[in-house]
């Protein structure tokens, strides 16, 4: 009996010691708000030095969220350019023969949207320049004096030419139409010479092709300078190069302009 009456006394000792423990929660003595990632948090310091940040995240329908997708200012491509090269004046060379004497470039276009209705145009790339003669009998030769043109007799010319080769720097502004179906850009240009040489295609007495060529500069420019025009129509876009230099080296040659002028393919 009196071992039973002293633990109900001991418990009921303890009791108030339990609701006073519960009660000595530990004081706030710092707090403070943040705004972060659209959210409010609270950070709250006690005096038994525990730290809390707390936030309320409001419930969101994620079926109802509208995606906001905006565009790029910028745009790259690869471009191609495919067109026909003409000497200016044309008659203080040996006639050209439009169709073959072809121009190709093949170039990293880069697009900057500086807005709506205004682009810069930026590409890097290699160019090569064909020139066929009319006369397929004409070969064109490299000598110390210059680039000379004589007559080819030992059999049927079928065809004679001259090519060079440029890696190009380009830069176009360019005005550009509301619904983007229309284009129009001047700009500028600067190449270095890669290569060059002549080529002349005969068959002999006997029906058989042969080839011969000047494995060698004929004389073209190291470098080149000049304007470019673009317009756009829908999906075509067409261009014109003119040259500001001569095409060939001075006193090599006759002073001519390159004129090219074709269609872009993106």
């Amino acid at each position: 009996m009196k071992r039973s009456t002293l633990i109900i006394l001991a418990f009921l000792c303890s009791f108030p010691y339990f609701g006073f423990a519960q009660d000595s929660s530990p004081e706030v003595i710092k707090s403070k708000t943040y705004r972060f990632l659209g959210e409010s948090w609270q950070y709250q310091k006690f005096s038994d030095r525990s730290k809390t940040f707390e936030t309320e995240i409001e419930s969101q329908n994620w079926n109802d969220t509208t995606i906001i997708r905006k565009s790029s200012k910028y745009d790259d491509n690869i471009v191609t350019d495919l067109g026909i090269n003409l000497w200016n004046p044309s008659d203080q060379t040996p006639a050209v023969k439009p169709w073959g004497s072809w121009n190709v470039e093949l170039k990293y276009l880069g697009q900057y949207k500086a807005s709506k209705n205004f682009h810069l145009n930026t590409s890097i790339g290699v160019s090569w320049f064909n020139y066929k003669l009319e006369d397929r009998d004409l070969l064109a030769i490299r000598t110390p004096e210059g680039i000379a043109w004589e007559e080819f007799t030992d059999g049927i010319g079928t065809k004679s030419k001259i090519s060079a080769s440029y890696a190009n720097l380009t830069f176009v502004p360019t005005l550009v139409s509301n619904n983007e179906k229309l284009s129009l850009g001047f700009g500028a240009y600067a190449g270095l010479r890669l290569g060059g040489r002549g080529k002349l295609v005969y068959d002999d007495a006997d029906g058989k092709s042969f080839k011969e060529f000047e494995k060698v500069n004929m004389y073209a420019q190291n470098y080149r300078y000049g304007l470019r025009a673009e317009i756009g129509v829908g999906d075509v876009n067409l261009y014109v190069n003119y040259d500001l230099n001569n095409f060939f080296i001075e006193d090599k040659g006759p002073e001519v302009q390159a004129i090219s002028f074709g269609i872009s393919f993106r």
